[in-house]
């Protein structure tokens, strides 16, 4: 709606232009032609003066000539008459000098005129003089020349002016009949355009909104007129759409209830096979942690028992008996921790944070970890192969504990110092991690079994559960990753592990954040 607030008011803006700018250049016109007028006035005026003046000068020596003594008793009036008369000339001029400085000319054009007017006063002074000379019968008494030549130059600028005043006004006429002829075409164009933008648009909509009111859903409206017009239309023809989409809808329902029966007897089904291993998984950690935990706590009743009927019983005793119970109470609280991780990891939705993380960041984090404790076992632990970045989209904590069980592995199950070698490549869409070893390896026949709860290598010494493969595989699972393994006997273990990448908008939104 701004736009078309803004094209009303641009034509409102026209319309106000069409009527004031010939209004402008006709009081513009008529100033010049009045201050022209004015000037020719003027100009006739001096011209008028001027001839007065000849036509005295030519009286008196007429005068002169026929009657010497009336002339020469009379003298002191004749020469009073041709200064008044020259006088008249010359504020007759004066005037003509402020109306020229009134006038709208050019600095150039008025500097001319005014130029103009003072040689003519001083000519009006020069015919006064001569005049009065030649009455006086004195030498240099020739004022004939510049009487015609004032008389020729005023009538040159009176009629200067008259055609400039007639010019001015035949150019408004022409200025105005071409602002009437262009404000008629640009009329008549408004009118095609409201017809097409305006009128065209409207009537489409009312025949839309009527086929509607009809029942007939799948009538659309033709886009065209301004924006806004084009706006309405999409809008209306996006309820047109959702309406006769809800319309097929309902005449659908049954067919879609029907269907729905069927996917949830199929959803239910599944649903009950779920609960069913969920129950399963139940029972079966029930029976492993009543299994693992049997052990550690019949040890612990051992030792008390132990220690206590032993009546004479030193410190050494005591405390040799407590610290076998302590370290027991450790390992059942390491047990519990596992076995509480499995528990977890086997949820339907294990808690994790996804967001994007860069991987190679995250498994330098975890080399430096376990440096300080491989060093100190005369091992070596280092990244052989990476790129400079990689991102995922992961949980960076859980991700981590997945490197720290497989580098613990390494470590634990290993009778030399340990070598674990870590390389990190790009395959596809996917991010692949490889952790390989050169500790003790592991029997072909046990390999199946690692990432199984509770399962160990048979002939693996070292301490553990053999629950940190299986949580591994269940985080993995849950990231949306996987694991796997490959091991050669007295040659070391090899653990993949897949994350896949971030997509190329996540990525792209990733790297601008």
């Amino acid at each position: 709606m701004n736009a078309l607030r803004l094209k009303l008011w641009l034509a409102l803006l026209f319309v106000l232009c069409t009527v004031a700018i010939p209004g402008l250049i006709a009081r513009h016109a008529l100033n010049v032609v009045r201050a022209q007028s004015a000037r020719a006035e003027a100009s006739a005026q001096v011209l008028s003066a001027f001839q007065r003046l000849t036509v005295l000068g030519y009286t008196l020596h007429q005068e002169k000539m026929t009657d010497p003594q009336a002339f020469a008793k009379d003298f002191d009036l004749y020469i009073d008459g041709v200064r008044s008369h020259t006088t008249s000339v010359e504020r007759y001029i004066d005037k003509e000098i402020r109306l020229t400085e009134q006038a709208p000319l050019s600095s150039l054009e008025r500097d001319a005129h005014i130029a103009e007017d003072l040689r003519q006063r001083e000519l009006a002074r020069q015919i006064g003089a001569r005049l009065e000379r030649s009455l006086k019968d004195q030498p240099d008494s020739q004022w004939e020349n510049p009487a015609f030549k004032a008389l020729k130059g005023e009538e040159r600028e009176a009629r200067e002016f008259q055609r400039g005043a007639l010019g001015t006004f035949e150019s408004v006429t022409t200025v105005l009949s071409w602002t009437f002829a262009i404000a008629v075409i640009v009329g008549l164009l408004g009118v095609v355009w409201g017809q097409r933008q305006v009128i065209r648009p409207l009537s489409n909509l009312w025949r839309g909104t009527r086929a509607m009111a009809e029942g007939h859903y799948s009538e659309r409206v033709q886009i065209a007129g301004t924006t806004e017009f084009r706006t309405i239309a999409e809008s209306f023809n996006t309820m047109a759409s959702r309406v006769e989409q809800a319309s097929d809808t309902m005449r659908q329902t049954n067919e879609e209830l029907e269907r729905a029966v069927i996917r949830r007897t199929t959803e239910l089904a599944a649903t009950h096979r779920s609960l069913e291993r969920a129950n399963r998984l139940r029972q079966q950690f029930l029976a492993d942690a009543s299994h693992e935990l049997r052990t550690p706590l019949s040890v612990m009743r051992s030792e008390a028992e132990i220690t206590l009927r032993k009546a004479d019983a030193g410190s050494g005793d005591l405390r040799a008996g407590l610290d076998r119970v302590a370290r027991l109470s450790a390992l059942m609280a390491e047990m519990i921790d596992d076995m509480l991780h499995v528990a977890r990891a086997e949820e339907p939705m294990l808690q994790t944070t996804i967001a994007p993380l860069d991987v190679v960041a995250a498994v330098r984090s975890c080399v430096e970890d376990f440096h300080r404790l491989i060093d100190t076992d005369e091992g070596k632990i280092a990244i052989i192969e990476t790129p400079v970045s990689l991102k995922i989209e992961s949980d960076q904590h859980r991700l981590q504990q997945v490197i720290r069980i497989v580098v613990d592995n390494a470590v634990c199950y290993s009778t030399l110092p340990p070598h674990v070698e870590i390389a990190i490549h790009q395959d596809d869409d996917t991010a692949l991690l490889v952790i390989a070893d050169k500790g003790d390896g592991i029997a072909p026949e046990d390999i199946p079994h690692l990432f199984q709860r509770f399962r160990r290598g048979a002939k693996r010494p070292g301490k553990g559960h053999g629950l940190g493969l299986s949580i591994a595989r269940s985080i993995t699972e849950a990231l949306g990753g996987t694991i796997s393994l490959e091991s050669k006997l007295h040659e070391g273990t090899t653990v993949s592990i897949r994350l896949p990448l971030l997509s190329e908008p996540e990525m792209a939104d990733a790297t601008l954040a």
